[in-house]
């Protein structure tokens, strides 16, 4: 266990009230003097009793909050709770501290990263007194130590990690800050409950750097996905134009499907290939002779409709439309070509 240089007592124990001070006091005043001194402060407490009510005079207010450390000839004697003392003016002192919890504020400053790139960080501290006396003589401003440790160990942290670790892994980095902080307050009297690192800042130029590096892996990324899609698109087309080798016929509805299409785009002359009209028109004929042979006669269609009514025709509708677009497209056009 370490112990205490200056007392030989271990630093996990709490400091011990001297008492009266006087195996402190006696090596440096004689006992009359400290006994003047001891009777003039009383005097000065007996006169100012009149003025008490006005917070005038040798009188100690300790709000809620906060701790009181009363010394006596400098020496440690005990602590005062959130209350109203009176105390000897001549012999004795009355030191407040603050046992809420602080923020201690880490000012930017520039750090060098593990990649050699500079950068600008500051933090933030939090921190609670949980032994007023060892904050109070153990340390000159806890405070002010804490700060200046803090920003120290904070260059630290940053020198070991790159870049990219101080964005992606603060959470990390600030459990670290954390830890070695306690660690090295542990005998301060007080506690940091956290470190948190607030801003990193990079250069300009570092800046322009990384969004173009950025943006260069996004639209790699972009060229993958369209020659992803490229390549599915290939393999469905591959398999759709395998399947139309074996009907022929697949092959002409896909060229009638493209001519409608070209259609709806109100365009005032369509060509049309010897090649779709041939097999259009063989089809109107296939379509003709499948559905039940000769045509009837005129008046014998009339007679036949006028006896037994309206006659409706059971084709589908879908066979009804592409005959009467093959029958369009395969009828010659009045001057003399297909349009």
């Amino acid at each position: 266990m370490a112990m205490d240089q200056a007392e030989g007592t271990p630093m996990s124990q709490p400091l011990i009230a001297s008492g009266t001070g006087d195996e402190v006091a006696s090596g440096v005043a004689p006992k009359t003097y400290r006994t003047i001194l001891q009777a003039w402060g009383e005097l000065v407490k007996v006169l100012c009793c009149p003025l008490l009510c006005c917070e005038i005079g040798p009188i100690a207010v300790v709000e809620q909050g906060w701790v009181g450390v009363l010394t006596r000839f400098g020496v440690y004697e005990r602590q005062l709770p959130p209350g109203l003392y009176v105390y000897n003016c001549m012999t004795q002192k009355v030191k407040q501290v603050c046992m809420k919890m602080q923020t201690i504020e880490v000012p930017r400053q520039a750090a060098m990263t593990k990649d050699n790139l500079s950068v600008q960080v500051d933090a933030v501290s939090f921190i609670t007194v949980v032994d007023p006396s060892r904050a109070t003589f153990r340390v000159e401003s806890y405070q002010h130590a804490v700060k200046i440790l803090a920003a120290s160990t904070l260059l630290r942290v940053i020198g070991e990690h790159d870049l990219l670790e101080l964005f992606r892994e603060r959470n990390r980095l600030n459990g670290a800050l954390t830890q070695m902080m306690q660690d090295k307050t542990a005998g301060w009297g007080v506690q940091v409950a956290a470190v948190e690192i607030r801003d990193i800042t990079i250069a300009d130029t570092m800046q322009r750097a990384m969004a173009q590096i950025a943006e260069a892996n996004r639209e790699a990324e972009a060229k993958v996905i369209v020659a992803q899609g490229q390549k599915r698109a290939a393999s469905i087309l591959a398999d759709a134009a395998a399947e139309m080798g074996r009907e022929p016929l697949a092959m002409q509805l896909q060229w009638f499907e493209t001519l409608r299409s070209i259609s709806a785009e109100k365009n005032s002359t369509v060509i049309v290939p010897d090649s779709v009209v041939g097999p259009l028109g063989d089809l109107v004929k296939s379509m003709r002779q499948g559905g039940g042979g000769q045509r009837r006669e005129p008046a014998a269609a009339a007679r036949s409709s006028s006896s037994a009514g309206e006659h409706e025709d059971t084709s589908p509708p879908a066979e009804q439309a592409w005959l009467q677009v093959a029958q369009m497209v395969a009828a010659p056009a009045p001057g003399g070509g297909a349009q």
